[in-house]
């Protein structure tokens, strides 16, 4: 049951980070600046890239850690002897 515990607790992390990272341009809305990044308004190309490949490298983030979080259930649930299988009615 640990496993399903960490699983929850991931879950709600990522999640929270998904929305600040999606949602960094209303943090600059917020609080406007005048400086620049790569020729563009920091307040236009932050959120982009933020959105762009901070959402990118978050996905990659989840599902590697969500794929050995998947692994320690299987292994938990094979030493109790519980079958993951769905099996047809």
């Amino acid at each position: 049951m640990k496993a399903y515990k960490k699983e929850v607790q991931f879950t709600v992390w990522m999640t929270a980070a998904f929305i600040l990272v999606g949602n960094v341009g209303l943090i600059f809305s917020v609080f406007p600046v005048d400086a620049m990044l790569f020729g563009f308004p920091v307040m236009y190309i932050v959120p982009i890239l933020m959105g762009w490949f901070g959402v990118f490298i978050l996905t990659i983030v989840a599902g590697k850690i969500g794929n050995r979080i998947d692994d320690e259930i299987d292994s938990e649930n094979d030493a109790l002897g519980v079958s993951g299988e769905v099996k047809d009615v």
